[in-house]
């Protein structure tokens, strides 16, 4: 560890650029003096002796009963408890306060997505709020990541219906795979993830291999655009399992393929609303 840089992680954790270089100090050289740390770590020891006091205070730092004073830092363990006890009463306090904050109205608009937490957290919410259909559209390593959510949406009882590049089983969960599915893979230098929850609102990524560059996303609550992708990758998922069920790869197919037709007869709550929006529309019309 190299105590003359910040140790970024600390101050993350709400530490100071000076006090974690500091404590990245002494937990290597305790106990040492306010004057010795400043010279090592190449600071003013105004400005060293300013943050120990802070450290100290933090209980970061415990100070020898001796002239002239010496410094030792607390254990990493203990340190770090202290920081996420800190955290969970700054979250509770933090959630308190935004409770009192009255949401702004949602829109339809387009939005860009420029980090890969972004994406994922997007889509685990997601996958948390959708209400009775949610489809994706995964190479296998978006499906590793988001799993855990798919299944436990489907134990929510929501119809989940995959469209895959690689066999595997999802419990609970409907899925075709798609036949060219490795050459897709190999094709495109990267990993695909698109999600569409009740033909309302949809998430359309594609990251790096490693999944921590994103080269596009976009995400809408647009019900137009919305319920229109829905009813593209659904009539193609149907489109797949029809023809699976004609090869008669096994015998469930054609169970995947009847309850895929009953899913088709049900409402999509996209649909329902641009219904009601157009005839609210055409009602305003023939008033006019």
């Amino acid at each position: 560890m190299n105590s003359k840089n910040s140790f970024k992680p600390l101050v993350e954790l709400g530490l100071t650029d000076l006090e974690s270089q500091i404590y990245a100090f002494l937990v290597e050289n305790s106990p040492a003096t306010g004057y010795r740390i400043a010279n090592k770590i190449s600071k003013p020891t105004a400005n060293t002796y300013k943050a120990l006091r802070s450290m100290q205070g933090k209980g970061i730092v415990i100070v020898e009963d001796s002239k002239p004073q010496a410094f030792r830092a607390v254990p990493t363990a203990v340190l770090l408890e202290r920081l996420e006890k800190r955290f969970q009463k700054m979250k509770s306090l933090a959630a308190a306060e935004l409770a009192n904050l009255k949401p702004a109205a949602e829109d339809e608009k387009v939005y860009r997505l420029h980090t890969a937490d972004q994406v994922f957290e997007r889509f685990r919410d997601m996958l948390r709020r959708g209400e009775k259909f949610v489809l994706l559209d995964l190479f296998p390593d978006a499906v590793a990541e988001l799993r855990e959510e798919i299944e436990a949406a489907a134990e929510r009882g929501v119809h989940v219906i995959l469209k895959l590049y690689r066999p595997e089983e999802i419990r609970g969960c409907i899925s075709v795979v798609e036949p060219t599915g490795e050459e897709i893979i190999a094709h495109w230098p990267g990993v695909a993830a698109n999600c569409f929850i009740d033909g309302r609102e949809h998430l359309i990524a594609f990251l790096a291999p490693d999944m921590i560059e994103v080269y596009d996303a976009i995400w809408s609550r647009s019900t137009l655009i919305s319920a229109n992708f829905h009813g593209a990758l659904f009539s193609e998922i149907l489109l797949m399992a029809f023809k699976e069920d004609r090869k008669g790869r096994n015998v469930p197919d054609s169970k995947k393929l009847k309850r895929l037709l009953a899913i088709r007869d049900q409402g999509i709550m996209g649909y329902e609303i641009l219904k009601k929006r157009y005839r609210e529309n055409a009602g305003k019309v023939e008033r006019e």
